[in-house]
């Protein structure tokens, strides 16, 4: 939808380029001077090669987003307007022109927002949680297979890179417990705190969903095997210290496999199934990668028959 948006600005003769950014209000970054803080701003689509540090957008990160459509002078020839969309569920998200905007062009685009908006406030509501305000499972499926197909991309093209992205999948430890012990509002408030955490927790260019019940899943992006076991247990260990109301400690078991190029989507998922199963049955409260089960034994030699 946002990329129909964008090609539709782009096609006036007046726009010169169209930006698209996330803006998470939310959550917080230092600044370059390491003195102030800036919001969190991500642009849509996301560059999987930009460097995490990037700041994406310096004007949207450290002022607040205009309520109206703005315009500000850029230079004698062109000038840059702010297309601001607020929503209920999801992150702001705002649009940058860079074209000759007067009256009626401006007009024109306030009519095209207004419809942007309504059809963004509808994607939201199917494709997001109405607890959690996480993105939905419909939503990490299409997400999934974008990440494949960044993947199979970057093979045809011959690129080699260390750096890949990672599936996990997060289960809350015992939840049933907490539902039976506390009921099920303080079950939901578990569910709200451990998903902010999320949010606030991992890094800007991951993605975040909540997969059913007490399931979460967390795409992580760019990075190498030991990094993102760091990532995932660095997470793991947040949620153990955290302080739940009234429930008090949980904890989590996650499960994780490479996405690399090739691999269905469904298989993907299967495999962090298999390697969260793995880390119940030993003991949850732990962060186990697929790569790293050990294959199973073979039973051949318990199960021969010596005749003679």
């Amino acid at each position: 939808m946002t990329h129909t948006f964008i090609n539709l600005l782009e096609d006036f003769c007046w726009v010169d380029s169209v930006q698209a950014y996330e803006i998470f209000s939310q959550r917080k970054k230092r600044t370059q001077d390491n003195q102030n803080e800036a919001v969190l701003v991500r642009k849509f689509p996301l560059d999987f090669n930009a460097d995490e540090n990037t700041d994406d957008c310096p004007l949207l990160s450290t002022r607040p987003l205009p309520k109206h459509i703005e315009v500000e002078s850029s230079d004698a020839q062109s000038n840059l307007a702010i297309l601001p969309v607020h929503t209920e569920l999801g992150p702001a998200r705002a649009l940058l022109l860079q074209g000759r905007f007067d009256q009626d062009a401006l007009e024109l685009l306030g009519h095209l927002l207004a419809l942007y908006r309504n059809q963004l406030l509808l994607h939201d509501r199917k494709e997001r949680d109405q607890l959690t305000r996480l993105p939905n499972r419909q939503s990490f499926e299409a997400r999934l297979t974008e990440v494949c197909e960044f993947y199979q991309t970057l093979t045809i093209g011959n690129q080699t890179d260390d750096k890949i992205s990672w599936i996990a999948i997060l289960d809350i430890d015992h939840f049933k417990n907490v539902n039976d012990t506390f009921g099920h509002l303080y079950g939901d408030e578990v569910l709200l705190h451990f998903s902010q955490l999320l949010e606030y927790k991992f890094r800007h260019i991951d993605f975040t969903f909540r997969f059913g019940g007490e399931e979460f899943v967390v795409i992580v992006n760019r990075v190498i095997r030991n990094d993102a076991e760091h990532i995932l247990n660095r997470f793991r260990q947040e949620v153990e210290n955290y302080a739940f109301p009234l429930v008090g400690k949980i904890t989590v078991s996650i499960g994780a496999t490479s996405i690399t190029s090739g691999m269905l989507p469904s298989t993907l998922l299967d495999s962090a199934d298999k390697a969260l199963y793995f880390a119940k049955e030993h003991g949850r409260n732990q962060v186990v990668l697929f790569e790293n089960i050990p294959p199973p034994q073979s039973n051949s030699d318990a199960n021969d028959v010596e005749l003679f």
